[in-house]
């Protein structure tokens, strides 16, 4: 008994079409994953079987067989495990839907079989469509994110029961379908405005023209004179975002696990780290590299308040960064890039007793 479900992994900001095919055969009992599962998918067979136990349904002693194709490709997360619940399935004929064959299935299961949402949606959305993939079924709760790409059918589920009652054709499920226009034309209400400086004419002209031309620039002046106030509200006098623009930044703060719930980030990001950062929590990185600060700060303001007090090696990462608008990140077995194409405000003391000049 033999099946092959289609979905997606992330590597970078995009998204690899991945083919999950299970294998149900006599032998001794077991369930095993091949394909260059991290810790967390292997870890997933507990969770898929005993999801599919929760919906009902008993699973016999069997020797079962995950592959996750192209096997040469490391995948993380537990975006796979509505796959292989589908998958497992399908090749025991409880499912009995022959028309998968354009549907990807995206999804982290819970032991009750209910869906849990996931990280990097979007992109995986965006090249599902690129892919020629007609409907994606996903979590309900990352519905209207993978709605946002037009011309793609997007089906948001609440457990695994609701998925195999669906494929079946016992019940229907609306599809999930926003409406960008009023997204994008929507009045946002800043909670600051760059209006409310007063005085410090000057300052206000320099920051002016460092937002219109996007030139860096540094703010010094003794504690309490306006620095950080000033810089938070740089963002506010930025040109609005384009749609493609907003598609990108929400790409990244998708994949960084930090949407918060949002469709479509329709504002100017501002990231203000603390000067204890490392230099992987600014440029990005770590074992399965994700985005830094400076891609956070994409199309927007990255803003290192008492730079003096920043390590020396993690102010000078930023050189390649700031030239290139890209970030390259190589790791073991894994190479990345994002997009960092930001605008550095930094500020500090004019002396190290912060009053004298």
């Amino acid at each position: 008994m033999l099946s092959i479900i289609k979905s997606m992994c992330l590597y970078g900001l995009e998204g690899i079409l991945i083919d999950v095919e299970v294998d149900i055969s006599s032998g001794m009992p077991c369930w095993d994953i091949v394909g260059l599962p991290n810790a967390s998918i292997r870890e997933s067979k507990e969770r898929v079987r005993t999801a599919i136990k929760n919906c009902g349904i008993e699973l016999l002693s069997r020797k079962y067989i995950i592959n996750l194709s192209p096997a040469n490709i490391k995948k993380d997360g537990t975006i796979l495990d509505l796959a292989m619940a589908v998958g497992v399935l399908s090749a025991i004929g409880i499912i009995r839907c022959a028309n998968i064959k354009d549907t990807i299935f995206v999804g982290e299961l819970s032991l009750e079989g209910k869906m849990k949402g996931v990280n990097g949606i979007l992109p995986i959305s965006i090249e599902a469509k690129k892919k020629g993939i007609q409907r994606i079924i996903v979590p309900e709760k990352n519905a209207r994110e993978a709605a946002i790409v037009q011309g793609i059918e997007v089906i948001g589920v609440t457990n695994l029961y609701q998925v195999i009652q669906y494929l079946n054709g016992k019940i229907g499920i609306k599809t999930t379908k926003i409406n960008l226009s009023e997204i994008l034309q929507k009045d946002i209400t800043q909670s600051m405005d760059f209006s409310e400086v007063k005085g410090h004419e000057g300052i206000k002209r320099a920051l002016e023209i460092a937002a219109a031309g996007g030139h860096n620039c540094l703010l010094m002046g003794s504690p309490g004179s306006g620095k950080t106030m000033m810089a938070k509200r740089l963002p506010t006098i930025l040109p609005d975002l384009s749609f493609e623009e907003s598609l990108e930044i929400t790409k990244i703060y998708s994949v960084a696990g930090i949407l918060k719930g949002e469709t479509l980030i329709t504002q100017r990001p501002f990231r203000n780290p603390h000067h204890t950062i490392s230099e992987i929590g600014l440029i990005g990185g770590g074992k399965n590299p994700k985005p830094g600060e400076i891609s956070l700060s994409h199309y927007g303001v990255l803003f290192l308040d008492e730079l003096l007090e920043f390590h020396k090696n993690t102010i000078e990462v930023l050189r390649g960064p700031i030239e290139d608008r890209m970030i390259h990140i190589s790791r073991s077995g894994v190479s990345v890039s994002y997009p960092c194409n930001f605008m550095l405000v930094a500020s500090m003391n004019p002396c190290p007793c912060r009053i004298l000049g």
